[in-house]
Protein backbone atom coordinates (compact mmCIF):
# COMPACT_ATOMS: atom_id res chain seq x y z
CA UNK A 1 0.00 0.00 0.00
CA UNK A 2 1.48 3.55 -0.59
CA UNK A 3 0.52 7.11 -0.11
CA UNK A 4 0.32 10.13 -1.80
CA UNK A 5 2.36 13.23 -0.23
CA UNK A 6 2.21 16.66 -0.98
CA UNK A 7 5.64 18.46 -1.06
CA UNK A 8 7.47 21.40 -1.65
CA UNK A 9 11.59 22.71 -1.24
CA UNK A 10 14.37 24.20 -2.31
CA UNK A 11 14.38 23.93 -6.07
CA UNK A 12 10.76 22.93 -6.96
CA UNK A 13 8.71 25.63 -8.62
CA UNK A 14 5.54 25.04 -6.81
CA UNK A 15 3.87 21.56 -4.86
CA UNK A 16 4.30 18.42 -5.98
CA UNK A 17 3.03 14.95 -5.47
CA UNK A 18 5.05 11.82 -4.46
CA UNK A 19 4.47 8.38 -3.87
CA UNK A 20 6.01 6.22 -1.33
CA UNK A 21 4.96 3.36 0.58
CA UNK A 22 3.04 3.97 3.90
CA UNK A 23 4.96 3.39 6.70
CA UNK A 24 8.27 4.27 4.97
CA UNK A 25 10.77 6.10 6.87
CA UNK A 26 10.33 10.21 6.77
CA UNK A 27 13.92 10.11 5.51
CA UNK A 28 12.53 8.79 1.97
CA UNK A 29 10.42 12.14 1.61
CA UNK A 30 14.03 14.38 1.75
CA UNK A 31 15.34 11.84 -0.45
CA UNK A 32 12.85 12.28 -2.64
CA UNK A 33 12.73 16.15 -2.58
CA UNK A 34 16.06 16.43 -2.32
CA UNK A 35 16.04 14.56 -5.71
CA UNK A 36 13.93 16.87 -7.46
CA UNK A 37 15.07 19.74 -6.14
CA UNK A 38 18.66 18.73 -7.65
CA UNK A 39 21.01 18.69 -4.10
CA UNK A 40 22.16 16.07 -1.16
CA UNK A 41 19.60 14.80 0.82
CA UNK A 42 22.11 14.45 3.43
CA UNK A 43 22.16 17.87 3.91
CA UNK A 44 18.19 18.29 3.85
CA UNK A 45 15.62 19.17 6.70
CA UNK A 46 12.01 18.26 6.61
CA UNK A 47 9.64 20.55 8.04
CA UNK A 48 5.79 20.11 7.87
CA UNK A 49 4.00 23.52 6.53
CA UNK A 50 4.13 26.25 8.85
CA UNK A 51 6.11 24.50 11.47
CA UNK A 52 8.73 25.87 13.88
CA UNK A 53 10.62 22.86 14.38
CA UNK A 54 12.06 20.24 11.97
CA UNK A 55 10.66 16.62 12.26
CA UNK A 56 13.10 14.42 13.32
CA UNK A 57 13.16 11.62 9.55
CA UNK A 58 15.13 9.28 12.07
CA UNK A 59 12.20 8.37 13.96
CA UNK A 60 9.08 9.61 12.01
CA UNK A 61 7.10 6.75 9.77
CA UNK A 62 4.69 8.17 6.78
CA UNK A 63 1.33 7.28 7.88
CA UNK A 64 -1.91 8.03 6.85
CA UNK A 65 -1.92 11.48 9.19
CA UNK A 66 0.75 12.50 6.41
CA UNK A 67 -1.80 12.80 3.56
CA UNK A 68 -3.13 16.28 2.60
CA UNK A 69 -0.34 17.97 4.51
CA UNK A 70 2.39 20.12 2.78
CA UNK A 71 6.10 18.64 3.55
CA UNK A 72 8.98 21.06 3.13
CA UNK A 73 12.28 20.05 2.09
CA UNK A 74 14.88 22.80 2.60
CA UNK A 75 18.79 22.83 3.10
CA UNK A 76 18.38 26.09 5.13
CA UNK A 77 16.92 25.74 8.73
CA UNK A 78 16.20 29.49 8.54
CA UNK A 79 15.48 32.28 6.30
CA UNK A 80 16.08 35.76 7.00
CA UNK A 81 13.17 37.91 6.13
CA UNK A 82 13.11 41.62 5.33
CA UNK A 83 10.08 43.36 4.35
CA UNK A 84 9.83 47.11 3.00
CA UNK A 85 6.82 49.17 2.82
CA UNK A 86 7.56 52.80 2.25
CA UNK A 87 10.28 53.82 3.63
CA UNK A 88 10.28 51.23 6.13
CA UNK A 89 12.15 48.17 6.66
CA UNK A 90 11.44 44.90 9.28
CA UNK A 91 12.69 42.36 9.63
CA UNK A 92 12.35 38.71 10.98
CA UNK A 93 14.08 35.06 10.47
CA UNK A 94 11.74 32.08 9.51
CA UNK A 95 11.55 28.52 8.76
CA UNK A 96 11.59 27.67 5.03
CA UNK A 97 8.15 25.87 5.25
CA UNK A 98 6.68 29.43 6.83
CA UNK A 99 3.70 30.43 4.55
CA UNK A 100 3.63 33.86 2.29
CA UNK A 101 0.20 34.11 4.53
CA UNK A 102 2.09 34.02 7.89
CA UNK A 103 4.64 36.46 6.73
CA UNK A 104 2.27 38.47 5.55
CA UNK A 105 0.11 38.25 8.88
CA UNK A 106 3.49 39.39 10.68
CA UNK A 107 4.26 42.04 8.94
CA UNK A 108 0.74 44.19 8.88
CA UNK A 109 0.43 42.95 12.79
CA UNK A 110 1.20 44.56 15.67
CA UNK A 111 4.89 43.54 15.64
CA UNK A 112 5.22 44.35 11.86
CA UNK A 113 4.72 47.41 10.24
CA UNK A 114 3.02 50.69 12.18
CA UNK A 115 1.03 53.38 10.99
CA UNK A 116 -0.81 51.22 8.32
CA UNK A 117 -4.41 52.24 7.45
CA UNK A 118 -6.69 49.21 8.94
CA UNK A 119 -8.87 49.63 6.14
CA UNK A 120 -6.00 48.93 3.50
CA UNK A 121 -4.46 46.09 5.61
CA UNK A 122 -7.09 43.22 3.61
CA UNK A 123 -5.46 44.82 0.32
CA UNK A 124 -2.35 44.17 1.10
CA UNK A 125 0.18 41.30 -0.37
CA UNK A 126 3.36 40.39 -0.48
CA UNK A 127 6.18 40.36 -4.05
CA UNK A 128 9.69 39.88 -4.62
CA UNK A 129 11.84 42.89 -3.80
CA UNK A 130 11.31 45.40 -6.38
CA UNK A 131 8.67 44.05 -8.36
CA UNK A 132 4.67 44.53 -8.44
CA UNK A 133 3.50 40.31 -8.89
CA UNK A 134 1.72 39.06 -5.84
CA UNK A 135 3.44 35.67 -4.36
CA UNK A 136 0.64 33.18 -3.82
CA UNK A 137 -0.33 33.59 0.29
CA UNK A 138 -0.10 29.65 0.44
CA UNK A 139 3.32 29.24 -0.98
CA UNK A 140 6.32 28.08 1.35
CA UNK A 141 8.72 30.88 1.51
CA UNK A 142 11.87 28.37 0.98
CA UNK A 143 10.53 28.16 -2.48
CA UNK A 144 11.99 31.80 -3.38
CA UNK A 145 15.84 31.14 -1.34
CA UNK A 146 18.36 28.58 -2.26
CA UNK A 147 20.98 27.43 0.50
CA UNK A 148 23.94 29.82 -0.54
CA UNK A 149 21.45 32.29 -0.39
CA UNK A 150 19.53 32.56 3.03
CA UNK A 151 18.05 35.99 2.81
CA UNK A 152 14.64 37.25 1.17
CA UNK A 153 13.33 40.13 0.36
CA UNK A 154 9.99 40.98 -0.02
CA UNK A 155 7.69 44.14 -0.48
CA UNK A 156 4.68 44.67 1.06
CA UNK A 157 2.42 46.32 -2.02
CA UNK A 158 -1.51 47.05 -2.38
CA UNK A 159 -3.06 43.95 -4.37
CA UNK A 160 -5.70 44.17 -6.14
CA UNK A 161 -8.64 46.21 -5.20
CA UNK A 162 -11.86 44.64 -4.76
CA UNK A 163 -14.85 46.15 -6.91
CA UNK A 164 -12.47 48.23 -8.90
CA UNK A 165 -12.50 50.88 -6.11
CA UNK A 166 -8.96 53.17 -5.89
Amino acid sequence: MSIELLVEGEGLADVEVIRLPLGSAAREIVIAVAKKGGFSADEAVLFLEDADEPVDIAVAVIEEAHAGRIHHVHRLRQVEVEVFYKEQRIERRFRPAARVQRVLDWAVGPEGFKGIDPVIVPELELALHGTTKALPKNAHIGRYVQHHQPHLKLDLIRGVIPNGCP
